[in-house]
Formats: C-alpha cells, sequence, structure tokens
C-alpha cells in the first residue's frame, strides 16, 4: 500500500468513528427518553393506585376533592343528576331555601329533574329500563324495582358506604333494627333507603268520628259494641238528629277498596287482623284473612249493616269528591267516617262535632283496630351505577339526616317554620293566616319526597302543632287494641323470582276477593257461596302463594 492509499483508508476509518460516535449518542438520548416514558408511566400508575386507594372511581382531580368528614363534601364543586317528584304544593326545588342551604354546606349541586305527579313511575321506568340513569333515586322507586335492579347492579349496595361515610344514617339503623330489616334485601344487600319517622301514631292510619252532637241530641251513649253500633246507626237513620225535618242522614259512609276512609277497621271486631292485606301471623306461621270463619262473620255484620240503609249506599262507587261534598254539606248529614284525622273531610270548626269511636267488641269480645305502620316507608333513596361520586352522595343524604337538620327539611327552616325556646325544645310555627300547611312546608322543602330519618329523642324536643295534637289524641283511643306488630305481615322485599309469581298470582286472588267482598256485602250470600269460595281461591293458587309469603317472613326475620 503507497503512502496515499494509506491515507485515504485513516480518513475513512476517522470519519466511520465520528459516524458510529454520533449514532451511539442518538441511541444513548433514545434510551434515555425511553425510560423517562417508562418511569413516568409507572409514577402515574402508582399514583392511580393511590387515588383508588382512597376510593375514587375517576382517580384525578374531582375525587381528590372528597372529604371523608366535615364540611364541605367536596372541595371542588360538583353535580348530580335527581329525578324528584312534582308535587302540586310545591315550589320549583331550586329555589327552595333548604335545598340552597344544603348546596351551599356540601358544595353539591343536585340539577333537579321535576317530573309532576301524573306520570312519575312511568317516567322512573324508563330511566330504569333503558333511557338516561340519574345519579340517584330518592321518592318513587317501587320494591319489585330495587330488588331487580339492585341484582342487575343498575343500583349499587349502600351498606358499606353508609358503615364508612353515612354516622347519622348508620347510629339509627343500629338503634332502629326494625328499620334495617326493612331496608335489607333477600341477598342480604341495602339497595335503598327508607323513610322514617319514629313517630307512635302513625303505627295505625284511619280514625272512626262519631258526630256527638247527634249522640247528644238523642241522648245515646257511645256505641261499644257491634249490636250497640247497628242501634245507634238505625237511630241516626229515623231520628232526625240534625233537627232539620228531613230524612237527610247518612248514618255513615265509606269507601270501598281504601285504606284511609275505608270500613275494614270493623272486620277487628270479629277478630280479623288485617281485612286489606288480608295476612296474618300467628305463632310464626303467615295466614290469609279471607279464607277464616271470622271474616265471613264480619261479611255478614257489614251486609246487614247496608241492607237496611245504615251504610251510604254509594260506598262502593264514590270517589273522594264525593264523599267529600257530604261530610261538608252545609247542614250536617254525616254521623259516622273514616278519616286520617278528619281535617280533610271536616274543617275544623265542625270537627268540633265529631270524637274518635273506640273499636267494637264483636260477639266473641274481639276489639282489634288495624295497624298501618307508616313509621317506615320504603324505597326512598337508591344510587345508581352511573354515579361518579357514590361516597359524596351518600354523605349529601347523611348531612340532610344530621338530627337538627332533618327538622327542617321535614317542617321548614329555623326562623320562618321552627323555632327553637331557650328551654330546648323547638316549637313548630303556623303559616300566615289564609296559607295552607302543605303549601307552607312545601314552598320551603320537598319534606314528603326526600329520604329523612327522624328518630324519637329529637321528635321528642318538637311541641306538636295542631294537627299533630288532635292526631295523638286520636291515637290513644286506639292505642291498646292496635293489632301487635307480631301479628301484622310487615312490608319487605321479595325475590325477582318470588315478585314475578306474587305478581301474577297476589293480583288475580286480590281481585276476586275484592270482587266476592262487595257482592257479598251489597247482595248477601257468604254463607251460600262460602264453600265454592274457598274451592275457588285454592284453584287460584293461593297455597302457592302462601308458600311463597311464608317463605319471604321466614327470610325477613333472619335478617340481622
Amino acid at each position: 500500500m503507497n503512502g496515499s492509499s494509506e491515507r485515504r483508508l485513516r480518513r475513512r476509518s476517522f470519519s466511520e468513528r465520528v459516524s458510529d460516535g454520533i449514532m451511539n449518542k442518538r441511541f444513548g438520548i433514545l434510551a434515555f427518553a425511553l425510560m423517562l416514558i417508562v418511569a413516568s408511566a409507572t409514577l402515574s400508575s402508582i399514583a392511580g393506585c393511590q387515588n383508588e386507594a382512597v376510593g375514587n372511581e375517576d382517580g384525578d382531580k374531582e375525587r381528590e376533592t372528597f372529604r371523608p368528614t366535615g364540611l364541605p363534601v367536596v372541595d371542588k364543586p360538583i353535580t348530580l343528576r335527581i329525578p324528584m317528584v312534582k308535587q302540586p304544593y310545591f315550589n320549583d326545588l331550586n329555589e327552595m331555601v333548604t335545598l340552597r342551604e344544603l348546596e351551599r354546606k356540601t358544595n353539591i349541586h343536585i340539577d333537579w329533574k321535576q317530573i309532576p305527579v301524573e306520570g312519575f313511575k312511568d317516567r322512573l321506568n324508563l330511566m330504569l329500563a333503558g333511557g338516561e340513569l340519574p345519579d340517584a333515586f330518592f321518592y318513587g322507586l317501587g320494591s319489585q324495582d330495587v330488588v331487580k335492579y339492585g341484582s342487575l347492579g343498575v343500583l349499587v349496595p349502600l351498606e358499606g358506604l353508609i358503615e364508612q361515610y353515612a354516622p347519622n344514617i348508620r347510629r339509627l339503623l343500629a338503634e332502629y333494627p326494625q328499620v334495617r330489616r326493612a331496608a335489607t334485601a333477600p341477598d342480604g344487600h341495602i339497595y335503598s333507603l327508607p323513610w322514617f319517622k319514629d313517630q307512635e301514631f302513625f303505627e295505625y292510619r284511619n280514625t272512626f268520628l262519631i258526630n256527638q252532637t247527634w249522640l247528644d241530641a238523642l241522648g245515646l251513649k257511645m256505641p261499644e259494641t257491634t249490636e250497640q253500633f247497628y242501634r245507634v246507626l238505625k237511630a241516626f237513620k229515623t231520628n232526625d238528629p240534625n233537627g232539620n225535618g228531613l230524612a237527610d242522614e247518612i248514618p255513615a259512609t265509606f269507601r270501598y277498596n281504601v285504606t284511609t276512609n275505608g270500613y275494614y277497621e270493623l272486620f277487628g271486631a270479629f277478630g280479623v287482623v288485617d281485612a286489606v292485606n288480608n295476612l296474618y301471623i300467628k305463632n310464626g306461621k303467615v295466614g290469609f284473612e279471607a279464607v277464616e270463619p271470622r271474616y265471613k262473620e264480619a261479611i255478614g255484620y257489614l251486609h246487614r249493616l247496608y241492607g237496611e240503609g245504615l251504610i251510604d249506599q254509594q260506598t262502593f262507587t264514590q270517589d273522594s269528591k264525593q264523599l267529600l261534598s257530604k261530610t261538608k254539606n252545609d247542614v250536617p248529614i254525616v254521623g259516622v267516617l273514616a278519616s286520617f284525622n278528619g281535617t280533610l273531610e271536616l274543617d275544623l270548626e265542625r270537627l268540633k262535632q265529631y270524637v274518635p269511636m273506640p273499636p267494637l267488641a264483636g260477639p266473641e269480645g274481639d276489639r282489634i283496630w288495624r295497624r298501618q305502620d307508616n313509621r317506615i316507608i320504603p324505597n326512598y333513596f337508591s344510587i345508581t351505577s352511573a354515579n361518579k361520586h357514590p361516597e359524596a352522595t351518600m354523605r349529601l343524604v347523611d348531612v340532610m339526616n344530621d338530627p337538627k337538620s332533618v327538622l327542617q327539611f321535614q317542617q321548614g327552616p329555623f326562623g320562618t317554620h321552627l323555632k327553637e325556646r331557650e328551654d330546648g325544645k323547638i316549637e313548630v310555627l303556623y303559616p300566615p293566616a289564609g296559607n295552607d300547611l302543605g303549601y307552607w312546608i312545601g314552598s320551603v322543602t320537598p319534606s314528603t319526597a326526600l329520604p329523612l330519618m327522624i328518630s324519637k329523642p329529637w321528635l321528642d324536643k318538637v311541641i306538636p302543632h295542631e294537627t299533630d295534637q288532635l292526631r295523638d289524641r286520636f291515637y290513644q283511643v286506639y292505642k291498646p287494641f292496635i293489632a301487635k306488630e307480631e301479628e301484622t305481615y310487615p312490608s319487605l322485599y321479595l325475590t325477582p323470582e318470588q315478585n314475578k309469581r306474587v305478581s301474577m298470582l297476589g293480583a288475580d286472588i286480590n281481585k276476586y276477593v275484592r270482587q266476592m267482598e262487595a257482592k257479598w256485602i251489597v247482595q248477601g250470600g257468604v254463607d251460600a257461596e262460602w264453600d265454592a269460595h274457598l274451592t275457588e281461591l285454592n284453584r287460584m293458587g293461593l297455597e302457592e302463594l302462601m308458600k311463597i309469603r311464608q317463605d319471604a317472613y321466614d327470610q325477613y326475620r333472619r335478617i340481622r
């Protein structure tokens, strides 16, 4: 090799060496960048796991603002979508002072979908069946909805959220195990919380009011037995107790197939525990009232009253408007009526003429008053699977149920609707003259549609208003005779399979029983047709229905 060739080789080798060095640097930079990307991804993964450990599904900024305790519930405002029934006596929910204050305290804005009460249930069904799910439901779901959509994962279990984030609700469920039982589905989960108020007089609903002025005018005593009641009604019909010289008196008026204005409490004089639902409990066994001889006897008695015109002949056709036209007639024409507390059917002035009629004793000395326990009303709060903030939603409802707040959500705020006195008692303030109490409360809170849970210690602080005092006074008359809780079939959840069969069997059987009840009271014939009646019920599947009821009741009793 000559000298020039050796120099060219050296130059080429130098150039290649430079090129190789540049490439090595490039690969080094790329490798370093790749390491940074991997490290960043690893750190993000760790951070995501840390967010997830706090219980945050989003794992981002909004989730980091949630506070497990204290107020506000979230540092950064969030919005929840909740449908709400729009009762005629509700103002716009966005203008209600209690709800605005709740948003201020919690930093949670609620986008209310306000739906008129007509068609409200249908709208909820559409949402559940494939429409756009809201974040939560308050009032409106049925027990079948709760079990079905809970088992499908559309509604999420609440018990873990309650345990971790809802001290007010957790404390109440511990204090009232019957509320926890009523809220627990057959699979052991709580998919919906009930409305609850430990108000004693909610253990019953119907009061029989009798015209004391008429009793006095005719020199009659308060009836104590079914026979004495018959004679009093006979006197009301024939002896012109309103003194106008006309035979316009209606001895007793009722409505058919309803609870508040119904005649069903009269069955208790014959030992029937519940003639509305036709279910009773004896020694842990579920029975059906409409196959019992005592039920037949009660039907016969009611036919006797109806047949002699002592019960309103329009009982089986009239609606509430028609009934009110009689109880509010300018001249008193009604001797006995069934009512919640008389304030709807009778104005306060006319109500002074009426007094509660105690339960009657029947032929065997039975004096049972039907229990309709409205202290617990199921399905007032559920969280859906669409909710990105279940912890915050649970805390929102728990804040609502703080002992002092819950009274304001029920009655209205302190200052306008409530007054806290120096002795610690809370006074319920009356609306301004000319204002209806329902509209007065409904202007500031949707109290009848919120998941409120009120314990007795806080109720004891409240000085009841006039209508509650009236209701409690009536309750004291019936309290000793109200059917025992252990004798009354409770409100409980059924499995989807049980629901399906009960819906099929129960609907037909209940319809048949009601039809026969009306026929026998109006036309008679219960004795002659009784055996055929029992045969028909068996044909319709009563035995299967009662087995399902028994299984569900046994499961309910096992819940602790």
